[in-house]
């Protein structure tokens, strides 16, 4: 099917996750155009800045400008921001143009975290207790101690609601440390997620299509999978499959495809977890776009039962010409 035709990839954008969306854009043009598709690459953070202001207002002057006119579809690579929580789509939408991944409604769900975990949890799926703050919410000593502190315990997790690749993130001991942690989150939102610390292991389920991959167990040097863990060489290791008994590996993969229907997710996502020390999986969130290099996580699950990089790419890129005029 990709004989004469051309791929728009979109990378890069203005998201705090810019250089991985630069990667992962770069690892999908280069797959592609190895299984002889015509790639251009889009990186709307770069052009128009101070005419067209944000990622989606260039996009939007670009589809109405003819920069898209002859190509057949856009594989998005963007990470965060408006290249995931919908409004990148729903432009590709209005302007007739195919587009890999997840749709308009499901990117918006899912990057909200605290509707995320509403949705998930009517569904079924374990989630971390949690409580939603407001930059204009009160916040009295005696609140994060009798509730927080007292309901969720301690440690707490404090990180933006709509932020991915632990983009605001903290971790407070005790509440003297909240305040600095709320202001640190609420640098990129109103909104704020305030959860219960699961303690337990790191584990990731992607979801291609209708098949939920094996479990992908990761392991940071430094006790969380964070910002450094995630993009610094050397600074976790993966264990896939991950060594775990059957029963829970099923019920991890069971909870990944009940929550990429719920949320409306397509073509594929990746599911996180804390799998706690009594065997039971906690959702955190699931990611419409996660990082999309060779080495990432979904590809590696896809490796894993036996399809590589280029393929993946290219089932995707087929995936979107297939459904032209499919607005879900």
């Amino acid at each position: 099917m990709s004989e004469g035709k051309v791929v728009g990839v979109l990378l890069g954008g203005t998201s705090p996750e810019r250089e991985v969306s630069l990667s992962s854009g770069t690892a999908v043009a280069e797959a592609l155009e190895t299984r002889e598709w015509t790639v251009r690459r889009y990186d709307y953070g770069l052009k128009g800045e101070e005419k067209h202001g944000s990622v989606a207002a260039r996009l939007e002057h670009a589809l109405t400008d003819g920069d898209f006119a002859d190509i057949d579809l856009v594989f998005i690579t963007l990470h965060g921001g408006a290249g995931e929580d919908g409004r990148v789509q729903s432009y590709l939408e209005l302007a007739g143009v195919p587009y890999t991944g997840t749709g308009v409604l499901g990117s918006a769900v899912s990057m909200d975290k605290w509707i995320t975990k509403s949705l998930v949890r009517r569904a079924g799926v374990t989630v971390p207790e949690a409580r939603l703050w407001t930059v204009d919410d009160p916040l009295p000593e005696n609140m994060i101690e009798a509730d927080w502190g007292a309901v969720l315990g301690w440690p707490l997790v404090i990180k933006p609601v709509n932020q991915g690749s632990t983009v605001g993130f903290s971790i407070v001991e005790s509440a003297g440390e909240v305040p600095a942690a709320l202001k640190k989150a609420a640098a990129y939102g109103s909104k704020v997620l305030v959860e219960e610390y699961i303690a337990g292991r790191e584990v990731t389920v992607a979801v291609l299509g209708d098949q939920a991959l094996p479990v992908i167990e990761i392991h940071p040097s430094h006790g969380v999978y964070d910002y450094e863990c995630k993009y610094t060489k050397g600074m976790s290791s993966y264990t896939c499959p991950a060594d775990l008994p059957e029963r829970v590996a099923a019920k991890l993969q069971d909870d990944a495809l009940k929550a990429f229907e719920v949320l409306h997710h397509r073509d594929f996502s990746r599911m996180d977890y804390r799998l706690a020390e009594d065997g039971t999986p906690y959702l955190l969130e699931g990611n419409t776009l996660p990082g999309f290099t060779a080495t990432s996580l979904v590809p590696k699950a896809a490796a894993a039962v036996g399809i590589n990089f280029g393929e993946l790419c290219t089932r995707l890129a087929e995936a979107a010409l297939g459904r032209q005029g499919d607005p879900i």
